[in-house]
Protein backbone atom coordinates (compact mmCIF):
# COMPACT_ATOMS: atom_id res chain seq x y z
CA UNK A 1 0.00 0.00 0.00
CA UNK A 2 1.54 3.43 -0.97
CA UNK A 3 -0.21 6.01 0.57
CA UNK A 4 0.97 9.96 2.05
CA UNK A 5 -3.04 10.21 3.82
CA UNK A 6 -4.00 12.65 1.55
CA UNK A 7 -1.37 14.80 1.91
CA UNK A 8 -2.22 15.71 5.86
CA UNK A 9 1.01 14.06 7.12
CA UNK A 10 3.88 13.73 4.60
CA UNK A 11 2.86 16.45 2.24
CA UNK A 12 6.76 17.08 1.65
CA UNK A 13 7.57 13.88 0.96
CA UNK A 14 7.26 12.43 -2.65
CA UNK A 15 3.55 11.46 -3.83
CA UNK A 16 2.66 7.79 -3.72
CA UNK A 17 2.35 7.97 -7.50
CA UNK A 18 5.65 9.13 -8.09
CA UNK A 19 7.58 6.39 -6.24
CA UNK A 20 4.88 3.82 -8.19
CA UNK A 21 7.49 2.55 -10.74
CA UNK A 22 10.20 2.37 -8.37
CA UNK A 23 8.51 0.44 -6.34
CA UNK A 24 6.59 -1.78 -8.26
CA UNK A 25 10.30 -2.66 -9.96
CA UNK A 26 11.22 -3.79 -6.69
CA UNK A 27 8.62 -5.93 -5.26
CA UNK A 28 6.45 -8.78 -7.00
CA UNK A 29 2.85 -8.28 -4.58
CA UNK A 30 0.07 -6.15 -5.84
CA UNK A 31 0.56 -2.78 -5.29
CA UNK A 32 -2.40 -0.67 -3.90
CA UNK A 33 -1.64 3.05 -4.24
CA UNK A 34 -3.87 6.41 -2.63
CA UNK A 35 -3.44 9.95 -2.32
CA UNK A 36 -4.22 12.18 -4.87
CA UNK A 37 -6.78 10.50 -7.31
CA UNK A 38 -9.48 12.91 -8.39
CA UNK A 39 -10.39 11.50 -12.01
CA UNK A 40 -10.48 8.47 -14.56
CA UNK A 41 -7.29 8.96 -15.71
CA UNK A 42 -5.10 9.23 -13.22
CA UNK A 43 -6.17 5.78 -12.06
CA UNK A 44 -5.43 4.94 -15.48
CA UNK A 45 -1.49 6.42 -14.72
CA UNK A 46 -1.56 4.29 -11.59
CA UNK A 47 -2.35 1.34 -13.45
CA UNK A 48 0.28 1.69 -16.35
CA UNK A 49 2.78 2.30 -13.46
CA UNK A 50 2.34 -0.79 -11.85
CA UNK A 51 -0.86 -0.43 -9.34
CA UNK A 52 -2.95 -3.26 -8.90
CA UNK A 53 -5.60 -0.75 -7.82
CA UNK A 54 -5.74 2.77 -6.82
CA UNK A 55 -8.19 3.52 -3.62
CA UNK A 56 -10.09 6.54 -3.68
CA UNK A 57 -11.59 8.30 -0.48
CA UNK A 58 -13.00 11.79 -0.85
CA UNK A 59 -14.62 11.19 -4.30
CA UNK A 60 -16.74 8.66 -2.55
CA UNK A 61 -17.63 10.66 0.56
CA UNK A 62 -18.29 13.72 -1.92
CA UNK A 63 -20.92 11.58 -3.53
CA UNK A 64 -22.12 10.28 -0.13
CA UNK A 65 -22.12 13.70 1.07
CA UNK A 66 -23.93 15.42 -1.79
CA UNK A 67 -26.45 12.52 -2.67
CA UNK A 68 -26.10 9.84 -0.10
CA UNK A 69 -25.92 5.96 -1.93
CA UNK A 70 -26.85 7.97 -5.34
CA UNK A 71 -24.34 9.77 -4.98
CA UNK A 72 -21.90 7.17 -4.47
CA UNK A 73 -23.02 5.12 -7.57
CA UNK A 74 -22.68 8.30 -9.25
CA UNK A 75 -19.10 8.87 -8.88
CA UNK A 76 -18.51 5.45 -9.74
CA UNK A 77 -19.96 5.77 -12.47
CA UNK A 78 -18.53 8.88 -13.83
CA UNK A 79 -14.87 7.41 -12.91
CA UNK A 80 -16.01 4.10 -15.00
CA UNK A 81 -16.67 6.24 -17.88
CA UNK A 82 -13.46 8.46 -17.50
CA UNK A 83 -11.04 5.28 -17.36
CA UNK A 84 -13.30 4.12 -20.74
CA UNK A 85 -12.72 7.46 -22.39
CA UNK A 86 -9.02 7.72 -21.36
CA UNK A 87 -8.28 4.35 -22.63
CA UNK A 88 -10.13 4.51 -25.63
CA UNK A 89 -8.08 7.82 -26.30
CA UNK A 90 -4.86 6.04 -25.76
CA UNK A 91 -6.13 3.27 -27.58
CA UNK A 92 -6.00 0.62 -25.30
CA UNK A 93 -8.86 -1.95 -25.19
CA UNK A 94 -8.36 -3.03 -21.53
CA UNK A 95 -7.02 -2.31 -18.05
CA UNK A 96 -5.44 -5.10 -18.17
CA UNK A 97 -2.97 -4.39 -21.27
CA UNK A 98 -2.06 -0.60 -19.57
CA UNK A 99 1.76 -0.52 -19.07
CA UNK A 100 4.14 2.31 -19.04
CA UNK A 101 4.29 2.26 -22.74
CA UNK A 102 1.05 3.86 -22.46
CA UNK A 103 2.20 7.01 -21.26
CA UNK A 104 4.51 10.07 -22.09
CA UNK A 105 7.89 10.10 -20.30
CA UNK A 106 8.60 14.20 -19.50
CA UNK A 107 11.68 15.45 -19.57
Amino acid sequence: MLSNHGGRQLEYNLAPIETLPDVASRIEQPILVDSGFRRGSDIVKALCLGAEMALLGRATLYGLAARGQHGVDDVIRLLKEDIDRTLAQIGCTSVEDLSPAYLRQSG
